[in-house]
């Protein structure tokens, strides 16, 4: 029974049951989702509490500082009263104490004593603050300070009219008063200089670290200058290396070329030396070396072309154009060559004439005539010439006999079998076969005049006639 044929009681047992198996995954995940809630609240109870215990705190170091201040004034204000008291008090007696009316100048010497007692308190309060050595100004306060107080107690003995009650009061007074603000001003500057040598510690610790860093850096700095000179040294030595196989590849190769291509080697340098240094690359200059040594005449020649040519003009044409002056062939064909390969083509004709019937013989010119090439101008092509039969002279022409068949064509005759002879055509011909007698055939006068197999074999014949009569 499909799906969609289900009865309400299966398909409701069946969510039942999905629902029991998915129960305690779900179970599971409300459990962690409580977990986390859990632990998101009691971290935002937490944060509330740092929060609100730091800033009970800080309220109460604000309270703390603002009554530490009113007290630091209301002390400051009690001290300097007290200070006061204590010079009215002590200086009037050390005034009684050096009066004399013979020599009243003798009043100046109260008002310096308490006058450098208390400019000694001036000048340690600012070494505090400037950071310099105050006990030099604590001694020397009290040394003023006790001078007045024993004069003051020495004057209250020896005068019973002064007594000696207050004699020590005007010693106490004299020491009192720098005593007391001595003790106001070292104990609030405490602080101050115990922050100031925890800040000098902080100040130094730092210091220290960033000389640490400093030395960490320039370490890196020096490793990597050291990997970097490494690797600079290393690539300078294979450079060097690579340059050392070079030359010497190259110095072999020079021997190789001396010893085995004396003739090129000689026209190699003499090329060198007279090109600039740098001008042409080695493998250009022996190539004209080579070919200077195979080819001397066509060389020359090149050579003179090179010196009045154009500066634009290009060395390759140059050297086609001298081939073919010096030659009178395209680059690379000489007459030697050219008699080689037409031997070779009227041998393989005339083996394949004399094993082979008209036909195969018409379908083996073609094949020869893609291997060689086209036979000339005329619009007849090597295929289409006559077999030969060199066991009863010269064959006949199939063209002029109509093809296979004994019987006459009638097709017109062609341009290339009726037109005149050119005396330009015969004198090349006469040449060739004055530099070649053997080679001289029907396919060497195509080749050279560029012209059918037809008109070849009326020069060919032609020229063989006049030589016969000479």
């Amino acid at each position: 029974m499909s799906s969609d044929n289900r009865t309400w009681e299966e398909r409701n047992a069946d969510l039942r049951r999905r629902e029991a198996l998915d129960a305690p995954k779900i179970a599971a995940a409300e459990a962690r989702a409580d977990e986390i809630r859990r632990a998101a609240r009691e971290a935002k109870e937490a944060a509330d509490k740092k929060a609100a215990a730091d800033l009970a705190a800080e309220q109460e170091e604000r309270r703390r500082k603002t009554q530490g201040a009113k007290l630091d004034r209301s002390a400051s204000k009690a001290v300097r009263r007290l200070a006061i008291l204590c010079f009215l008090v002590a200086l009037p007696l050390q005034m009684r104490a050096f009066w004399d009316p013979q020599r009243p100048w003798n009043l100046a010497l109260p008002l310096l004593l308490e006058t450098a007692a208390w400019g000694m308190l001036k000048m340690a309060d600012a070494a505090i603050v400037n950071r310099r050595i105050v006990w030099p100004h604590l001694v020397m306060t009290g040394v003023f300070a006790s001078i007045a107080a024993a004069i003051n107690i020495a004057d209250g003995f020896l005068h019973p009219e002064i007594g000696a009650v207050f004699g020590l009061c005007g010693g106490v007074a004299s020491l009192a008063g720098p005593g007391v603000w001595v003790v106001h001003k070292f104990s609030a500057r405490s602080k101050e200089v115990k922050a100031t040598r925890a800040e000098r510690k902080i100040a130094e610790a730092a210091v220290r670290q960033a000389e640490i860093e400093l030395a960490a850096k320039q370490v890196d700095a020096d490793s990597k200058r050291q990997i970097e000179a490494d690797k600079r040294a290393a690539h300078e030595a294979k450079v060097a290396a690579d340059k050392a196989a070079a030359d010497a590849e190259i110095a072999d190769q020079d021997e190789q070329r001396q010893t085995l291509y004396p003739g090129a080697w000689e026209q190699y340098e003499l090329i060198l030396a007279a090109h600039p240094l740098g001008s042409i690359s080695r493998d250009r200059a022996w190539d004209e070396a080579r070919r200077a040594d195979a080819h001397p005449d066509v060389w020359t020649r090149y050579q003179i072309m090179v010196l009045n040519a154009p500066a634009n003009t290009k060395s390759s044409d140059l050297w086609a154009e001298a081939w073919t002056s010096e030659k009178g062939l395209p680059l690379g064909h000489t007459i030697e060559g050219l008699a080689a390969k037409l031997a070779a083509r009227e041998y393989v004709e005339q083996t394949l004439a004399e094993h082979l019937g008209a036909a195969e013989h018409l379908a083996v010119e073609e094949l020869l005539a893609d291997i060689f090439g086209p036979g000339g101008e005329g619009g007849a092509s090597p295929a289409k010439g006559r077999p030969r039969k060199p066991s009863s002279g010269p064959a006949q022409d199939l063209g002029a006999l109509g093809g296979i068949g004994k019987g006459p064509d009638s097709a017109p005759a062609r341009k290339d079998l009726t037109e005149p002879l050119s005396e330009a055509d015969l004198k090349a011909a006469r040449e060739l076969r004055a530099a070649d007698p053997d080679g001289f055939s029907t396919p060497a006068v195509a080749d050279l005049l560029g012209r059918s197999r037809g008109y070849a074999k009326r020069i060919r014949d032609a020229v063989n006639a006049l030589e016969g009569e000479q």
